[in-house]
């Protein structure tokens, strides 16, 4: 099974379902199909998901509603964040995004 790391404190979202997509800097080696999520600090936080979607573009192209899905509110938003991961992330960096649903729903 594939596995990602996901911050831990983003799991709430992710078990509310507010958080149904990852954005991810880079192009990332990632398959449609099951995929876990497990806590990027602490290894006990772990939620499957089921992939839908795998595309790549730059961060600046990524639709609202997209990143929306994924908790942010909008293009300066999804960039402030993501700085939190990716110091050096910028609106014209390539990023790879993942759409999902959680295994079970």
């Amino acid at each position: 099974m594939q596995v990602l790391k996901l911050a831990d404190d983003l799991f709430v979202k992710l078990r509310s379902g507010d958080k149904v997509c990852t954005i991810r800097k880079g192009r990332r080696d990632v398959g449609l199909g099951g995929l876990q999520f497990e806590g990027a600090q602490d290894a006990s936080p772990k939620e499957r998901v089921f992939i839908t979607s795998v595309t790549f573009t730059t961060l600046g192209s990524v639709p609202t509603e997209t990143l929306e899905s994924d908790g942010f509110r909008d293009h300066a938003d999804a960039l402030e964040q993501m700085k939190r991961f990716y110091p050096d992330i910028r609106f014209d960096t390539e990023v790879t995004v993942v759409n999902f649903f959680r295994d079970g729903e």
